[in-house]
């Protein structure tokens, strides 16, 4: 959990918010796969994945999307001052990522929306590797808390 609690009344359109990589790993992937029952092709076959325009196995956009939550979790969400993930919107992924690739997050927020007890946070946020090539962007929103 981050040591800062952001409340909504601390949030501003305009603000930027960047979090710690975090390297994709084999083990990553073959979890993933596991987990989700997505075996494609061309994440888990090697000889497949190299004959493709990609050259090397690809990792599942959804891999990248959840690690992205675990990097905006543990770097920017805190549980004093987050009421709940509220949604995700236009999701693109411009370039794949692969294993070895250290990804990080770089977070906009684009607009807020006041509600009684907070109000809703929506982040343009960037996935990008550790070379800058961005592998995914969306929109998340956020229902964030004022303080007491």
């Amino acid at each position: 959990m981050p040591q800062t609690a952001y409340f909504y009344e601390d949030l501003a359109v305009g603000d930027t918010f960047e979090t710690r990589g975090r390297t994709i790993t084999e083990s990553h992937l073959v979890t993933h796969a596991g987990n989700t029952g997505d075996m494609n092709e061309l994440q888990m076959n090697a000889a497949f994945a190299e004959k493709t325009r990609f050259g090397e196995r690809a990792v599942h956009a959804p891999l990248t999307y959840s690690m992205m939550e675990g990097l905006i979790t543990s770097d920017f969400r805190h549980e004093d001052s987050n009421i709940c993930y509220y949604g995700l919107d236009k999701m693109r992924i411009p370039h794949p990522t692969f294993i070895g690739d250290t990804i990080s997050v770089s977070r906009k927020i684009i607009d807020t929306e006041d509600r009684d007890d907070g109000g809703i946070v929506t982040f343009r946020d960037e996935v990008t590797t550790e070379e800058g090539k961005v592998v995914l962007v969306c929109e998340t929103l956020e229902y964030i808390r004022t303080r007491d």
